[in-house]
């Protein structure tokens, strides 16, 4: 079994998250953290028990020995991070969202195709047991045809205009820092859809406060989707048939628990419970893809954040309307 050197850029709050997942995983080395600010990587690897700390990604990147890279800095700084690890040789996962639009994540596709190299948007929920669940018991046909899909993402973040969920330059607004996660599921389980309409709430800085959106899918199915700063919604998923419901309980991105809810109320547990705190399961499929030559995931593919990045352009375009 290869054991594969992983190194972090940006220790922030998700690093952290992410640093746990990787500790779990004896495929994985935790080898390497790099910030701006030597002190904050050192204090990152002291936490964590990486062997070496960077004042500078650069530095980091020129290890010869370092394997792997999870990009986790502000969303604003995805593109040009990846495209650095990218080009210094490194297979690449970077936190979602991808990047600030389509043209830059075509740009990163392309860079990885054109140096060989094994990139990957890092959208924890794709991997999570209980959504995989989701959509298996979908297509079993538990709930007969499926017709809404629910899912809502908010919590109550007080408006500050230098932080970072709503600031323009950092790349904050409600959809894509949380509003990604409905959009992926609505995705992920219906495709993309034929119709989309938006309805939005701005902050004082231009950011969206709150937004609505619905779908339209191919196959008749309706996705009914929000995502705010403003107040604690559900945060749960809801797939409605005509034979009854699947819920992801709250919090559904990252959910232990899956339920059946037949049309007479009851509740029946068909997933609960996960391995580690959920990240663990994007390293480890980051690691099958490289054991496998990939350079790409076939269950989150460049196809599929293409997509992904488009619905987030377009329904930011129809929000600032």
């Amino acid at each position: 079994m290869k054991i594969y050197n992983w190194g972090i850029i940006g220790p922030g709050r998700i690093a952290h998250k992410f640093a746990e997942g990787l500790k779990i995983l004896p495929q994985a080395r935790l080898y390497a953290v790099a910030s701006r600010s030597r002190e904050r990587a050192e204090d990152f690897r002291m936490a964590h028990g990486f062997e070496k700390a960077f004042g500078s990604y650069t530095e980091m990147l020129e290890d010869p020995a370092l394997d792997v890279v999870y990009i986790a800095t502000t969303n604003n700084l995805h593109f040009e991070h990846t495209l650095l690890s990218l080009k210094a040789g490194k297979a690449t996962l970077c936190e979602k969202p991808f990047a600030s639009d389509l043209s830059q994540v075509k740009e990163m596709i392309a860079c990885a195709r054109e140096k060989n190299i094994f990139l990957m948007e890092a959208l924890c929920t794709r991997f999570m047991p209980s959504m995989l669940q989701l959509k298996e018991q979908i297509a079993s046909g538990i709930i007969g045809k499926p017709v809404m899909l629910q899912c809502d993402f908010g919590f109550v973040s007080p408006f500050d205009p230098q932080k970072r969920l709503y600031a323009l330059e950092l790349g904050g607004g409600s959809i894509p820092d949380i509003g990604i996660y409905p959009i992926f599921t609505a995705l992920y389980l219906f495709g993309k859809p034929v119709e989309i309409h938006v309805t939005s709430i701005p902050a004082p800085t231009g950011t969206d406060w709150t937004t609505a959106f619905l779908f339209k899918h191919t196959g008749g199915e309706i996705s009914m989707l929000s995502s705010t700063f403003q107040t604690l919604l559900e945060n749960e998923a809801r797939v409605y048939g005509d034979k009854g419901q699947l819920k992801l309980h709250r919090k559904f991105s990252s959910s232990e628990r899956l339920s059946f809810i037949d049309n007479e109320s009851n509740e029946t547990t068909l997933q609960a419970g996960m391995t580690g705190n959920g990240y663990n399961y994007e390293a480890t499929e980051v690691m099958n893809c490289l054991d496998k030559g990939l350079i790409q995931s076939p269950a989150m593919s460049y196809a599929f954040s293409v997509d992904l990045i488009s619905l987030i352009d377009e329904i930011s375009a129809k929000a600032r309307r």
